[in-house]
């Protein structure tokens, strides 16, 4: 064997020794950071400062190590120990074909490999275990337009402290800026309050008996200062719901919510934040003898 080799893996040994010495020092302070939460009331679970762990991470990462390893390996450190720790039960919607288990899959790499998850064969159901307590967590599909019964319509009428919210967007980061597509996108939903990271998408839900134009609602929100990345309509002779998904962070008491409701002129009905969700990074990775030539300043 090469001396070199035998001495650049002896520096590996001394380094994953440390690595693990680390890692078990960091287990024992979240663990400690989890019973003082519980001691004063605060939520375990918090989507808001592990985006900003996230993004600190990548802002700080050099080298050949792909920066979506970088967030799946600290996704797994929170999961395998804060998650595990404290019991928390994730369900994951598994609808037949490929996208069950994308959606499978990426629960997995949100949650960690380790905390134990089951399968909902429907949105619904998936929204039920939590309501009723069963699960902590449910990953459901991406809104779909059109949908007769969709899931969020049941968040509508939550309680704005302790009710259900849309807490995370699975994957928690894209590999490029045009990963767009709905069967590979999923939403987190549980019992959380949705909190600012500093960069956020909101979900507004608008329920009315009176037609609204898709550009309509465009026009007004961002005649408000919120632009209108998606939207997602259910009509129905019961009353018309939109689903909007927007580019800033919005609270459960934020005024621009009448404000919108005023600008549509809606005499009845709602206007209220499901949730949302931290922007995701997007990872732009160069991968084996690019990701190399990348680090070295090579194009």
């Amino acid at each position: 064997m090469s001396k070199t080799v035998a001495a650049l893996r002896q520096q590996i040994d001394v380094l994953d020794n440390q690595m693990l010495d680390l890692l078990m020092q960091r287990a024992d302070l979240v663990l400690k950071i989890g019973e003082e939460k519980r001691k004063n009331g605060i939520q375990v679970v918090q989507p808001d400062r592990e985006a900003v762990m996230v993004r600190r991470l990548l802002d700080r990462h050099r080298g050949p190590l792909p920066r979506e390893a970088v967030v799946r390996i600290w996704r797994e450190l929170v999961g395998a120990v804060s998650l595990l720790q404290t019991g928390l039960k994730v369900i994951v919607t598994v609808p037949e074909g490929p996208s069950g288990i994308t959606h499978w899959d990426m629960a997995k790499d949100y949650f960690s490999s380790v905390l134990p998850m089951a399968r909902a064969s429907n949105a619904l159901a998936a929204v039920a275990a939590v309501r009723e307590k069963e699960a902590t967590f449910a990953v459901l599909p991406w809104p779909e337009d059109g949908d007769t019964n969709p899931w969020w319509r049941f968040l509508i009428e939550e309680d704005p402290q302790d009710g259900m919210r849309i807490a995370a967007r699975l994957p928690l980061g894209d590999r490029s800026a045009q990963d767009s597509n709905p069967e590979h996108k999923a939403l987190v939903v549980a019992r959380l309050k949705f909190e600012p990271s500093g960069a956020d998408r909101s979900f507004l839900a608008l329920e009315d008996g009176q037609s609204i134009s898709r550009g309509r609602l465009v026009d007004k929100a961002g005649a408000i200062g919120l632009k209108v990345r998606s939207i997602h309509s259910s009509l129905s002779p019961a009353g018309n719901l939109h689903l909007l998904e927007v580019d800033d962070y919005v609270a459960a008491d934020d005024p621009r919510l009448e404000e919108l409701r005023e600008k549509l002129e809606m005499t009845t009905g709602k206007c209220v934040c499901l949730g949302g969700y931290p922007v995701p990074p997007v990872y732009g990775d160069k991968v084996g003898r690019n990701a190399v030539a990348g680090a070295n300043g090579k194009s």
